[in-house]
Formats: C-alpha cells, structure tokens, sequence
C-alpha cells in the first residue's frame, strides 16, 4: 500500500484519497539473545548457591538442544527454561551433596 501525503500532516490511503490512512504499529520479533539473557538472569537469581557461568552454561545448552530439533528461541523458550531449569536441580544436588561432605569431613577431622 502507498501513503500519499496531500496536506502536511494528513497521510492517505493512495487507492482512495479521501479515506485517512490507519497507523498500524511495527511488529517486534523478539531478540533471541534478550530472551537468552533474560532467562539467563532469571535463573541466576533464583539459583543463587550455583555460580553464574554455571547457569550461562545450562541456559546455552539448553538453547542448543532446542536449536537441534530446529526450534528457534522465542519458539522453545518454555522448553529450553525447562531444559536449563533440570540442570541447574542437579547441579544444586551435587553442590549441597558436596557441601554436606565437607562438613561431615570437619566435623570428623576436630574430633
């Protein structure tokens, strides 16, 4: 559609000029690394005892398995959270698992 400006100011439609022309607003794709990012910042924050290039990691991986089966980010975030979320559990386990054996090793080594 062409946009034919008879007056200043007065855009219209160029198939009738008497019909004002509607504004639409642009359509935003959405930044596949802001949502990376994002969903990067979300889990740091909820993950907070799991170093944050551990959870750039998971967040990464999960983005490549989800580029595997051809999905793109804004697509699969759902699934790459979910993805991201299952590994960064079990890095918290194994972190706490760690923790809770050097303690006993403490306890063991002053007594």
């Amino acid at each position: 559609m062409i946009i034919v400006r008879n007056r200043p100011g007065a855009p219209h439609n160029a198939a009738d000029p008497d019909l004002p022309e509607e504004t639409v607003p642009a359509v935003r794709r959405p930044d596949p690394l802001a949502l990376e990012l994002d969903l990067s910042r979300r889990l740091a924050e909820e993950f907070a005892t799991v170093p944050i290039p551990m959870v750039t990691s998971a967040v990464k991986s999960a983005v490549a398995a989800a580029h595997l089966f051809g999905d793109d980010i804004a697509s699969s975030l759902g699934t790459i959270e979910q993805l991201a979320r299952e590994d960064l559990l079990a890095i918290q386990a194994a972190t706490s698992a760690q923790d809770d054996i050097a303690a006993e090793d403490e306890i063991a080594l002053a007594g």
